[in-house]
Formats: C-alpha cells, structure tokens, sequence
C-alpha cells in the first residue's frame, strides 16, 4: 500500500498443504516483526483460502484473514462464509499479503480480477457502512462480484472492528468478526478488495472419481447427523435452549447462564418467524450442505439481516436482558453496517449497563449506543474499543474478558473445557478455537478435551471447513473426509493423521509467534470473577488448576513424529 503496487509470488512448496489459520501463522512468523504495533506499518493484514476452496467439497470455503490483533496484541485469525475463497481458488490465489500504508493517508480499494490487480482510490466510498458500500462497488463493477470490506468501525480503527464478506445472495453479512481484524485492514488504508473470477476455470482434481466418492459419502454422514438437521432447520438459535438450561448462556452482564425470556430467542420461534414473514434457511457459502444461514425479515417482509446467529442472540439479547428477536435482529444489522464484532459489542454494552450507561432490556438505548460507535462519538469511540477498553473508561473493574477480547456465549465456569480453551488459546477468548461440552461442569480431564478440540479446530481452520457443519455424532471423521478430498484434488496420500498433524503444527507456529510477542506476559490468564463467583444456576465457578493448565502444550507434540510432514507428504504422492 506504501507503493499502492501489486505482484505476485508463488507458493513455495513447503506451503502447499497449507492454507487458512496455519497459512497466516507461517507468514506472520516469516514476515511480522512479534512485538509490532498491530495498528503499525510492520504488522501484515492477510486474506487466506482454505486447501479445497475451489471444488464443491461441502462446507469447504470458510475465507481467513488474519494479522497482529490490537485487541490481545497476539497473533490472530478469524473467519467467515461467502463465495470470496471459492473465486480465489479458481483464479489460482491461495493468500493476499496486504503491507504498508498509503503515504497521502487515503483510502483505496483493490481489485482483482483476470487483469490482474488494481489499486483505486476510494475517496468516493469512504465512511460508507458496508451495505451502502457494497450496493456502490456492485453497480460499478457488476453484480457477480464478491467483496471483502470494512465499515466506519475499521476506518475509525476501533479494535473491534470486523471483516465483512458478501454471502452467495451479495449481502455483507459474513464477518471475519473476532479479534479487530478490520482496524488492521483500515490501518493499510484498505477500503475493500473486489473479487471478479469471471473466466476463471474449474480447478483441477486429480482423481475425479475418489473425490465424488469421498464427498457423497461425507453428505451422507451430514445428513445422518441429528444436530446438523437441527442446524438445518433453525439455524444456531437452535442451541438457545439448551445452552440456557445447561447455564452456559450469558446473561445479565455475566452474572447467570440462563435468562428466563430465553425462549423468546429460541430456535423454533426464530424459525417460525424467518418463514411466517418470508424469510428463508440458506447456504452463506457453495457447497454447504447444512445451510444454517437465516435470512431474517421484519414484520413487514423486508430484509433486516442473514447471519441471525447464536452468539449475537446472547451476547446482543440475553447478557443485555433483551429479548425480543427484532430488537436483536436490527442490532445486529447495525453491527453489520458498521462492521464490528457482536460478541465485543455486547460484552462492552454489559459493562456499559454496570457503569449506569443503560439499564437492562432497554433495547431502544443500546441501539442508540451502537448507532454512537457507527458516529464516532466519545461514548461510540469508547465502546468501540472492547471490553476492556470501556471497563477502563467508565472505572469498571470486573471485566469479562480473556487475553484482552470478550468472553464470548459460552461462559467458562459451566463449560469448563471451554473455559481452558479460553485461557490457554492463541487466540484468547474465542469459542471458535475450541469448544468443549463434554462433561462441561465436572474440572476434572479437560485439559485432555480442551487439546483435542483445539487440534481439531485449527486443523479445520487451515482447511477452511466450516465448524458449524462438524457431525457432533462422530466430530472426528472430519479428518478422514479431509484427507480423501485433498489426496483426491492434489493427487496425495495424505493419512488422517497427516491432516491432524497440520492442526497441531498451525498451533505450535502460533505459540511461537505469541511467545515472541509476549502474549503471556501482557494478559493475566483469566478474570478474578470466574472463580470467585458462582454462577447461576448451576453454581458452578471456573476452578480448573493453574498447574493442569500449564502442562496443556506438553502433549501438543505425540502424534506427530515429523515435523516434516507437509513435505513428507508431497513425497507420498499417489499420482506422479
């Protein structure tokens, strides 16, 4: 962006079985100085497929962006749906390296298509929110193309700010929410980046017929699965009840996991509004076959939002005592415009309500409070910089945070292998690094649960498969099914264990880059909160030992007997 250039490198060979979460830790430890300034000229803002973007493998098109995180001044990665990675993976780009900072101090948008790129000034959009800004950039280079962008959040640089996608239907609903990726992406003075893979081919598979196979076979398990066809059906509000009888489910600013309106946000209520009014269950990405996504209407029929979502129902609904799901639903359509992460904005808000700012269930003043982060007022700047941010400003010392970033709707003293996810994560307080419900009250073995989850998630986070469309009746064979697609796309011979392997080699790049940074040294492990008050109604505190948490990594390794899988692998080919 200092230039305002573009070229473009190969992938080396070593990379070429990673993409994702473990593609942006390689380069973050090759390219970013660790103790940068994540708002700094030094720090990198990257946008990664997964390694099956381009096929119409199910759930496999998941987009990561990634960088230094203002928010828990550690390595991050976040993710989201949309056709943005299946476009890039016909055109043959695996990640895009953003670097540097515009020396006018503009902002510019990119555009990539069979050309090449292009940088563009985009005086002409900016300070738009993202819807405005997407019908803008879709009239003036056509409706098929797929945007990557911010809103005032990230141009404002508020360290919550979030990555917006465009979903199948074009509507920038997809957000690469956690860890203020957006203020990273405002920080290089990049607006958006436009993808047009008109004339791209179809990729290349090496084994057609293997491929087929392994993903008919794969739909099978999907279909066969009880939650996923809950999922179907009712989209994430399906987990409202019974998160909220289980206690896991914020309410009131953290201080119960259940809400006696609960069931006003509940699954079959949100289901038989969507289709009462018109709405619909769909496919945020290609190729999904769980299709979770909600389009939600109002009571007039006309869109508000579709990405209708658990965590925004808790952390927008319930931990703010509000439970009326168009409230909900219009807060999170604000959100959306903005760009910014509903899982901060909530938390900040709970504390907000602590401070006197608002009073519980009064939707009407937080949607004014939301509206005030979207202006850039004093209240609007201080929310906009999370939790702890406004914990601070407002004198605040009870903050429901984590490593620097807001405890997301899954409360760690019900859930307690989550709550270890929380504390011993790269990534910090972030359910989609490795949730953890078995047995979730009970202290004893989740450290054993908590790794294994968090394996798992950052093995399909380097993929880019989707979480939301894992078999909870056999959440393992996700690593069989990736290993058959792969080895049949690139003609390997990849075991399931290679692919497992991946996943532990993604979170050992990304220890290595936050110890470089510190990480450790700048957050204490978890809130003085979580284990001295109970939480209602099961009680429970979060009292996993320190000591048992500090031997999590120490099993990171068994397993995995060559650190050079990746290029054992291509070695192991099944096609020469």
């Amino acid at each position: 962006m200092g230039a305002l250039e573009a070229k473009i490198e190969e992938l080396p060979d070593e990379l070429r079985l990673i993409g994702g979460r473990g593609l942006i830790a390689k380069i973050l430890n090759k390219e970013v100085p660790p103790r940068c300034d994540p708002l700094g000229p030094e720090n990198k803002f990257i946008v990664v497929t997964g390694l099956l973007a381009g096929t119409n493998a199910p759930s496999c098109g998941r987009t990561s962006v990634g960088g230094k995180s203002p928010l828990t001044k550690g390595i991050k990665e976040a993710n989201a749906g949309g056709p943005l990675s299946q476009k890039l993976d016909r055109m043959g780009i695996r990640a895009i390296i953003v670097e540097g900072y515009p020396k006018d101090e503009k902002m510019y948008y990119v555009v990539i298509d069979k050309a090449g790129v292009t940088i563009n000034p985009a005086d002409e959009f900016s300070g738009l929110k993202n819807y405005e800004l997407v019908d803008r950039l879709r009239e003036k280079h056509g409706e098929r193309v797929t945007i990557l962008s911010i809103g005032p959040a990230g141009e404002m640089k508020m360290n919550s700010a979030s990555v917006a996608v465009t979903d199948s239907q074009g509507m920038p609903s997809r957000h690469a929410a956690r860890g203020g990726l957006g203020a990273v992406m405002g920080s290089k003075g990049l607006k958006a980046i436009v993808i047009d893979d008109t004339g791209a081919p179809a990729v290349e598979i090496k084994d057609r017929k293997a491929f087929n196979k392994a993903i008919k076979d794969w739909v099978a398990v999907l279909k066969k699965d009880i939650s996923l066809a809950m999922l179907s059906q009712m989209g994430t509000p399906a987990n409202v009840g019974a998160l909220s009888s289980l206690g896991t489910m914020p309410a009131l600013n953290y201080t119960s996991g259940s809400f006696e309106e609960a069931s006003a946000l509940g699954g079959d209520v949100i289901a038989k509004l969507v289709f009462k009014r018109g709405g619909s269950m769909h496919a945020c990405m290609p190729g999904c076959v769980v299709s979770c996504s909600i389009v939600y209407n109002d009571e007039n029929g006309k869109y508000v939002t579709s990405a209708y979502e658990y965590e925004t129902i808790a952390m927008l609904g319930t931990n703010l005592g509000i439970s009326n799901p168009d409230a909900v639903a219009r807060m999170d359509r604000m959100c959306d415009e903005i760009g910014i992460d509903t899982i901060e904005v909530g938390s900040a808000l709970g504390v907000a309500t602590a401070a006197g700012k608002m009073k519980f269930g009064d939707a009407k003043k937080a949607a004014e409070l939301i509206k005030e982060i979207g202006e850039g007022t004093e209240t609007g700047r201080i929310l906009g910089q999370g939790v702890v941010a406004t914990a601070g400003a407002f004198n605040i010392d009870r903050i429901p945070a984590i490593k620097g970033q807001a405890i997301p709707a899954h409360d760690p003293r019900a859930t307690k292998g989550t709550g270890v996810t929380y504390c011993t994560s790269p990534m910090g307080a972030d359910h989609t690094a490795g949730l953890s419900y078995s047995n979730p009250q009970l202290k004893e073995g989740q450290i054993e649960k908590s790794l294994r989850a968090q394996i798992l998630c950052a093995a399909m986070d380097t993929m880019g498969y989707c979480l939301l469309a894992l078999p909870m009746s056999k959440p393992y064979l996700v690593y069989e099914f990736l290993a058959e697609t792969i080895n049949a796309r690139y003609g390997l011979a990849l075991t399931k264990d290679d692919v497992m392997n991946i996943g532990r080699e993604t979170l050992r790049e990304e220890l290595t880059f936050n110890k470089a940074a510190g990480f450790n040294e700048i957050h204490e492990r978890y809130p003085r909160f979580i284990r001295e008050e109970a939480l209602p109604p099961s009680n429970c505190v979060f009292d996993v030992e320190d000591s048992e948490m500090d031997t999590l990594w120490d099993n990171l390794s068994v397993g995995s007997q060559n650190p050079y899988f990746v290029e054992e692998a291509y070695k192991r080919r099944a096609h020469p």
